[in-house]
């Protein structure tokens, strides 16, 4: 390996460090300063502002970072799967991602402007999903597509927030899948 591949490695990885802890701390309090993200990131300041030069430019890189994990949570045979255990898999997924659902959803306007946000990405594959499971007979015919929808988004953010303060984010998916199944099972 060569000195300049071993850079790249130190480079990436330090830059997935900073987004890691923005999200960690803007979880939890989207008006911190970029110190606290450096301190939390254990860089100097310098060292954040040579990867993001404001702050600006990190919410948008930890906003597209997000939002990549998210559009990646499906392994490849959801499309073969049940609809339901597809549904599951996404929502464990989500609450391992807790504070990245959290800095995404905790504030509707948060993101308001912003050319890289949409408030209904992947609201279309959601609603798909659903409808699937509910052809599969796992959910009730009677439940509109837009209730499930908002339950499971509900659910996957309450558990986000669960997980992040008390509670193991196993535990927190488990009692996530378990209730909206009960919720939406005819």
């Amino acid at each position: 390996m060569t000195t300049e591949q071993i850079e790249r490695g130190a480079r990436a990885r330090t830059r997935q460090a900073v987004l890691d802890a923005a999200a960690a701390v803007w979880a939890h309090d989207f008006s911190a300063s970029l110190s606290a993200i450096a301190e939390r990131a254990q860089v100097s300041r310098s060292t954040l502002h040579r990867y993001f030069t404001d702050r600006q430019a990190l919410v948008d890189a930890l906003l597209l970072d997000s939002l990549a994990r998210l559009e990646t949570l499906d392994d490849g045979g959801a499309a073969s799967a049940p609809a339901m255990d597809t549904l599951e898999q996404y929502l464990r997924a989500g609450v391992e991602m807790g504070d990245r659902v959290i800095f995404l959803f905790a504030d509707p306007n948060r993101f308001a402007g912003n050319p890289h946000w949409s408030a209904d990405d992947g609201d279309g594959e959601m609603r798909a999903l659903v409808d699937r499971a509910r052809a599969d007979g796992a959910i009730d015919e009677r439940i509109p597509t837009s209730w499930a929808v908002s339950v499971y988004y509900a659910l996957l953010y309450t558990a986000a927030e669960v997980s992040n303060q008390d509670m193991p984010r196993h535990v927190a998916a488990d009692l996530a899948v378990r209730s909206f199944r009960r919720s939406v099972e005819p």
